[in-house]
């Protein structure tokens, strides 16, 4: 991969270089940069444009929908199943817990705290997981301040943040915070951004690595 030339990053895409390697079809993930796009379509080259999947079952639609655009309509079939077989798994072995634990999802640390609420993909996966979200009341990311996380007082707290240094130390030692039931009970775990942040093919695994963070009792 690292010998491949790129022609884009995460922000920018370098339409001329991508024109002048002219590629059968170009498939592009847009939060709303669609004029960047525009060159190659000029060009008549065809585009298609996976929007940000918000449940599992857009992201079954867009992998489907890659599959059915690069000819391999039946490989995406088979990768669909495979995901909902594995979380179907994760869900019968979670069939026995009876009350869900209730979890505290950071996503940004102080000062700017983001947390996630209803109709958002991480939802579907704590749901998935038969998790609880304390915030599960409010809707979309939500900015949240320290004295409502501490109110709400949640059994397990979880962090996908990977860049500061010790995220789950920082957690523990903030202040006012050691009356969490999760810090008192020593329940504060980092999760994997890249697994749990990115609706695609690894959704499966993102639900399997949460219940297995939350109930580790029932994997083992």
């Amino acid at each position: 991969v690292q010998e491949i030339e790129k022609v884009s990053d995460s922000m920018t895409v370098n339409a001329e270089k991508v024109i002048e390697l002219n590629p059968d079809v170009v498939i592009a993930y847009t939060v709303g940069a669609e004029e960047q796009l525009q060159p190659i379509i000029d060009s008549g080259i065809p585009v298609f444009v996976i929007q940000s999947a918000l449940t599992f079952e857009d992201v079954y639609g867009d992998i489907q929908q890659i599959a059915d655009v690069m000819g391999v309509g039946e490989k995406g079939e088979e990768l669909v199943q495979s995901i909902q077989d594995q979380i179907a798994s994760v869900g019968e072995k979670l069939a026995g817990v009876e009350e869900e634990k209730q979890l505290y999802l950071e996503i940004s640390p102080a000062p700017d705290i983001y947390t996630t609420g209803s109709n958002t993909f991480q939802q579907e996966i704590l749901k998935a997981a038969h998790v609880g979200n304390v915030f599960g009341d409010q809707e979309g990311w939500i900015k949240v301040s320290e004295e409502d996380i501490i109110s709400r007082n949640p059994e397990v707290i979880a962090t996908t943040v990977n860049y500061v240094d010790n995220p789950i130390e920082e957690v523990k030692g903030r202040t006012g915070w050691d009356q969490i039931a999760a810090i008192s009970g020593d329940a504060v775990y980092q999760l994997d951004s890249d697994i749990t942040s990115r609706p695609g093919p690894r959704i499966g695994e993102a639900v399997q690595l949460v219940a297995e963070t939350v109930y580790p009792e029932v994997f083992q």
